[in-house]
């Protein structure tokens, strides 16, 4: 009952907090909103180190930051300095360039190692260096894309957002009520079929209500919104599986503590992460960029 408490208070807070931003503070691309997902990805990078290796010392977790923020800062920057450039361009060649550089870089130790010893720790920084650079930084890419769009894309953000936290919280609900199915995925044992189902049909029902929420912004492309929620809905749970993978792996329950009742910063972000880059591909085929 006190971690229920917990989630409402903070969707209470929080979300309220995220739409303002979203809505009314539009300077220089939503810097206020690129500010505090930067802030997630950083986090999300110390609770990953953390995970990977759990002895590292301040310069390795301060080294992780940077590989995850090189990516969205890479992006967001672009789209400042040319604002006039198509979304995929602002997007996917920053992106790339940016995660390029990152593992050229993640390879160095390996590349160089001067002792044979060496080798072997050498290439589990190296392949630590580059997961961080890819999850949570070229995933993240897609969230500080979309709102330079055009003056909508806040409100793009926002349903965007519904499409992934109704998703998650009926799935949360559902499953602590009605799920009777359990076990049907081995990374995370306790999460139910029906949980499942309740997950899927909020993204579904929340991107077809897109028209309705922000009616000339969002188009009644039914088909495309029906496959974008469906598609969505999926990542949304793939996206929470893997980063349960991942803590199932190195043996931990949550990725941190810093959220109330919800356990780590990755924790909350990581279906976010999943889901954004091909949400921002139904903005392409929805012809919204």
């Amino acid at each position: 009952m006190k971690n229920v408490v917990k989630r409402v208070t903070l969707v209470a807070v929080a979300v309220p907090l995220l739409y303002a931003l979203a809505l009314y503070i539009p300077f220089m691309n939503h810097l206020p909103l690129i500010l505090i997902i930067l802030v997630f990805v950083a986090g999300s990078a110390v609770e990953l180190i953390r995970m990977l290796e759990p002895q590292a010392g301040p310069l390795r977790i301060l080294a992780a930051i940077v590989f995850a923020l090189i990516p969205p800062i890479a992006v967001y920057a672009y789209a400042i300095v040319n604002p006039a450039s198509s979304f995929l361009y602002r997007w996917l060649m920053p992106t790339g360039a940016a995660t390029l550089a990152c593992f050229m870089l993640s390879g160095l130790p390996l590349a160089f190692s001067r002792q044979r010893n060496d080798i072997m720790a050498a290439a589990r920084t190296a392949t630590s260096n580059a997961l961080i650079a890819l999850y949570p930084g070229a995933m993240s890419t897609a969230l500080l894309a979309v709102p330079s769009i055009n003056e909508n894309g806040g409100r793009l953000i926002i349903w965007y957002s519904l499409i992934v936290f109704a998703n998650d919280s009926l799935a949360w609900l559902f499953g602590i009520t009605i799920g009777r199915t359990r076990g049907i995925v081995a990374v995370s044992p306790k999460k139910s079929l029906e949980g499942f189902v309740a997950g899927m049909t909020g993204s579904l029902a929340a991107a077809m209500a897109g028209p309705f929420l922000f009616p000339g912004i969002i188009p009644r492309n039914w088909l495309a919104l029906f496959v974008a929620g469906l598609s969505c809905g999926f990542l949304v749970i793939a996206g929470d599986l893997f980063e349960s993978s991942i803590k199932r792996a190195v043996s931990v329950k949550d990725s941190g503590s810093i959220i109330p009742g919800r356990g780590g910063i990755l924790d909350s972000f990581d279906s976010l992460l999943f889901t954004a880059p091909v949400f921002s591909g139904f903005l392409v085929i929805l012809r919204m960029t």
